[in-house]
């Protein structure tokens, strides 16, 4: 599995939550910051996309997890889906992050 994989499957899995929420339409590319960027989109919702996105990749993503994928080490911005599918990629491919 490479990162493209991974982008793909997440550009997917964010903009059907969008469509299902009634915000479809929205441009969502590698640096969107789906935290800041996408309307009604909030940390509920991160969770159930990083759960949807490890059904889709057939891995399993600890939930301790999902905060060092979507903020910064500092825990003070919120990460594009460029830099989060990096983290991705070493959770799935390496167990690290």
């Amino acid at each position: 599995m490479n990162p493209e994989d991974i982008k793909d499957q997440f550009l997917e899995v964010l903009t059907e939550i969008q469509t299902d929420s009634g915000y479809g339409g929205t441009s969502i590319s590698g640096e969107t910051r789906p935290m800041t960027d996408l309307e009604g989109f909030d940390s509920l919702l991160c969770v159930e996309a990083i759960n949807m996105l490890a059904d889709k990749l057939n891995v399993e993503i600890p939930s301790s997890q999902v905060h060092k994928i979507v903020l910064s080490e500092d825990g003070k911005q919120h990460l594009t889906i460029d830099e989060s599918v990096g983290i991705i990629f070493k959770i799935v491919n390496t167990g690290e992050t």
